[in-house]
């Protein structure tokens, strides 16, 4: 359980403007990348987990409880983000 707790979070939320927002929170990384759409958010966050070792995609309610996740276990990441 303590190795889930050190893998990256990506969480995928809607701001109160209406615009996507991906937040990605790692042991040495932290990062947010802003989408006008909802696809748009999933894709780059499910692009992101797939090029990392472990990482859980979230997606959060707009209250901040979680609605829906899934981790990602790949044990060699063919994917590059940019």
């Amino acid at each position: 359980m303590a190795t889930q707790a050190s893998a990256p979070l990506l969480s995928v939320a809607l701001s109160k403007d209406g615009v996507w927002s991906v937040n990605e929170r790692g042991p040495s990384r932290v990062a947010v990348a802003y989408f006008p759409s909802k696809w748009g958010a999933m894709r780059h966050a499910v692009r992101v987990a797939k090029a990392k070792r472990r990482c859980r995609v979230a997606v959060l309610e707009s209250d901040g409880a979680v609605r829906l996740s899934h981790d990602y276990d790949n044990a060699d990441p063919e994917v590059e983000t940019p």
